[in-house]
Parts: structure tokens; C-alpha cells; sequence
């Protein structure tokens, strides 16, 4: 399933956070571009970038506040922005699985936003693979690096050409698949998530997982409303049920 990165420009680190993940996880980091004022006021973050960044031999450029306010008016650069290599998706053999395991399908999640916090969220859970459909999903930019808060650098992405494929994969690897589903009848909280490896597929916000994935999956599971909103946000409800699946393999003493 091996896929070729056409990406071909410079990636954007942006944000004090992301920027000092990407350094503590040596990401190939070119140059950093730094507000004047954050580099003669040093906080603890920017104490601890200037500090690896020097470490790993990377320039940094001082610039003004208006050079930031122009150049990256849309997002909050906090001062602070990378310049890297492009990133370089991972190739799904390079999922490790345990029975602890834990991996994430995300089919058609196209919001940057979406996408950044749902990276964010997996990475606190212990989630060390996602997997990625080659279309249909965003790439990896500025934004879904700064609003995943740096944890794209501690998670492997693996962009497949076929999530199906993908599933039979991961099922000759013993991993079972569970979906989640508005109308399954099976909630989420009342699967039994201990002493196998487990993939959750998280669907489009609009029309859920496809149906050929869905046929795919040994169980699927719906999350509960009791409000008059109907449907939420698709990275809370990655999180709840990614939590949940945390909860009980630490019962368990399945994370040590």
C-alpha cells in the first residue's frame, strides 16, 4: 500500500507549541522566523525553542510584529514559526499493534480544524497510527499542525490509496473494527474494549463512515444524544469514544 508524497513546497510550523514539539522530535526544521518582541521577552516555551534550536544548529531569523500581522494574519502564530521539511506521511505497515493497541480510521474527514484537533485528541489518548484515505481528506498544512498543537510530530498518518484494503489489513493483524454509526443500536460505552487491539473508524460529519467500510466492520457503535441537537462535532466525538477505549485499558492495566 505503499503511496507517493507529491507535496513539494516548504511545510509551515506556526505556533509556540508546535514549533517546540517539532524540535523535541528533531523534525527537520530549516530555519525559525521569531517576533522580536518574544525574543528579547523569553516565556518558558521560547526559553526551550531557542535552547533545541540551537542545540540542532537551525537559524532564526528576528522579525517584526507587523511582519507576522501580514504574513500570518489568519492564524496566531504566537510569535514564533518554522520552516521545515514537507511532512512525510507514514506507510501502514509501519503500524505497530499490541493488544493494547489502539488506531484511528478517519474516512472524509476534510476540515482542517477537524482534522488538527482530532490529532490532537488521539495523541493525548496514546494513539500512535492514523490512517488517512489518499482522497478526500485535507493535507497536512499550517493550520492542522497548529491547532493539532505540535501532536502531529508524535503520530504516525498513513495515507492509503483504499481504507477497505486498509481494514483487511489491519484484520489480518488480528485488530478489530469497530465503526461508529448514529443508528447502530450497540452504544458505544457498552462494547468490551479489553485484551485486543481495536480500530475505530470516525465518518464524515454529514454522511457518516461509506457503506463498503461500514460492511467491513465487526461492530458498530452509536453515541447517545439526549438533547435537541442531534449530531456532534466530529472531533468531540472522536474523543469520547477514543476516552472511553483509554478507560478501559487502563483498567485493565493494558497501559503501564
Amino acid at each position: 500500500m505503499k503511496n507517493k508524497d507529491k507535496t513539494k513546497k516548504d511545510q509551515f510550523i506556526v505556533g509556540k507549541r508546535a514549533v517546540l514539539e517539532a524540535l523535541r522530535v528533531q523534525y527537520p526544521v530549516k530555519v525559525l522566523v521569531v517576533e522580536r518582541s518574544k525574543a528579547e521577552n523569553r516565556d518558558e516555551i521560547m526559553r526551550n525553542i531557542y535552547r533545541l534550536a540551537k542545540r540542532q544548529d537551525i537559524k532564526i531569523l528576528e522579525r517584526d510584529e507587523s511582519w507576522f500581522r501580514r504574513r500570518f494574519h489568519v492564524l496566531n502564530p504566537q510569535g514564533v514559526v518554522g520552516v521545515g521539511d514537507p511532512y512525510k506521511f507514514a506507510e501502514i505497515e509501519d503500524t505497530k499493534i499490541y493488544k493494547n493497541s489502539i488506531i484511528l480510521l478517519l474516512d472524509r474527514i476534510q476540515d482542517p480544524q477537524n482534522f488538527g484537533a482530532i490529532i490532537r485528541t488521539a495523541e493525548c489518548v496514546g494513539i500512535s497510527s492514523i490512517i488517512i484515505p489518499e482522497y478526500e481528506a485535507p493535507d497536512i498544512t499550517d493550520t492542522v499542525i497548529s491547532v493539532s498543537s505540535g501532536a502531529i510530530f508524535h503520530v504516525k498518518i498513513a495515507k492509503v490509496t483504499n481504507l477497505v484494503r486498509a481494514i483487511d489489513y489491519l484484520k489480518k493483524h488480528n485488530v478489530w473494527i469497530v465503526g461508529t454509526d448514529p443508528d447502530a443500536k450497540t452504544i458505544y460505552y457498552e462494547m468490551d474494549y479489553k485484551n485486543l487491539p481495536f480500530a475505530i473508524i470516525m465518518g464524515n460529519e454529514g454522511e457518516g463512515i461509506r457503506e463498503g467500510i461500514r460492511k467491513k466492520c465487526d461492530y458498530l457503535v452509536s453515541i447517545p444524544m439526549r438533547g435537541k441537537v442531534s449530531s456532534l462535532n466530529v472531533s468531540v466525538a472522536t474523543g469520547i469514544v477514543l476516552f472511553r477505549l483509554m478507560e478501559e485499558k487502563a483498567k485493565n492495566n493494558e497501559y503501564k
